[in-house]
């Protein structure tokens, strides 16, 4: 956990205090709540280095881990990235309709959703190794 309190530390000061994702980390939302909300106000830099401390989180098997796999996290996370995408995004429709992660991923990627797009590709290689 003191890697993702670096990086919010470190993006705080950036931040404008109206921000939802501001409002997240001053009122210590999960780092995915705080993933999400940077994700859905175009934060890139700080959603994907939120989604690779969790990830690195996960293949570690940090204390609060149940699955240490990113399958294990996925639905949880798809969930998460859903409420902050508008009805009208390619990558919601597809999350909304159950569609098969490599669709979810390449709407995700054409949307500039890179976090989620790498997560889920991480998701795919784990599918096909599983």
């Amino acid at each position: 956990m003191e890697i993702i309190q670096q990086i919010l530390s470190n993006f705080r000061d950036t931040l404008p205090n109206n921000s939802k994702t501001a409002e997240a980390i001053e009122r210590g939302a999960s780092a995915e709540e705080i993933a999400n909300s940077a994700s859905a106000e175009g934060l890139h830099a700080l959603s994907g280095a939120l989604f690779e401390a969790l990830e690195q989180q996960n293949a570690t098997g940090s204390p609060g881990e149940s699955d240490n796999s990113v399958l294990g996290a996925l639905s949880t996370r798809l969930r998460d990235f859903r409420t902050q995408l508008p009805d009208t995004s390619a990558t919601a429709q597809a999350i909304d309709r159950g569609a098969p992660l490599e669709e979810i991923s390449e709407a995700a990627q054409q949307e500039g959703l890179s976090s989620l797009a790498a997560m889920l590709m991480e998701a795919e290689q784990e599918q096909a190794r599983g």
